[in-house]
């Protein structure tokens, strides 16, 4: 009997070392599902950083461009040689063909609703020809890229009659 009796504590020993087996394992299996996890938050983090500091790095190698860019509009506008006009306004061309295969666009302005989001109001022009509010003219063209403003385009909008105050 006393074997009979030492052969039921051992199975006694190995169900309960079967259930604490048990729990380890469940505890390893959670824990690796967790770092799993937190691997894929990683990726996925490291992926959005990247994308965003690839959007600062373009944003920032194109914005010192655009000054080039207006100077070369104004030196076309103010050409009275032909050749000299053809050959800045090719420049022109060039530049901006370059802006757009780095995925700037230039903003719409005139004709369109004042947008603060997309336009700098640089002054207000009273117009009978469009209602207040509309852009009227562009003072310097604004750009954006894909994820968002690259810089603002200025522009003048059109404003309603004011009624004449006394001056008093």
């Amino acid at each position: 009997m006393d074997a009979a009796r030492a052969d039921a504590g051992d199975r006694a020993v190995d169900a309960d070392e079967l259930e604490r087996l048990r729990q380890a394992l469940e505890e390893e299996r959670q824990r690796s599902l967790r770092l799993l996890a937190d691997f894929a938050n990683f990726r996925r983090r490291g992926a959005r950083d990247n994308e965003a500091a690839r959007g600062d790095a373009r944003r920032a190698a194109l914005l010192p461009m655009l000054p080039v860019l207006d100077t070369l509009e104004r030196a076309a506008a103010g050409s009275m040689d032909a050749d000299f006009y053809d050959g800045v306004a090719a420049t022109r061309r060039l530049f901006e063909s370059a802006l757009r295969e780095a995925g700037a666009e230039p903003v719409e302005a005139v004709g369109e609703p004042f947008d603060p989001n997309l336009h700098e109001a640089v002054g207000a022009v009273p117009s009978d020809e469009v209602e207040p509010g509309i852009v009227v003219r562009e003072v310097r063209r604004g750009w954006r890229l894909p994820d968002g403003l690259l810089r603002p385009a200025q522009v003048l909008v059109a404003k309603g009659e004011e009624p004449g105050r006394p001056w008093r």
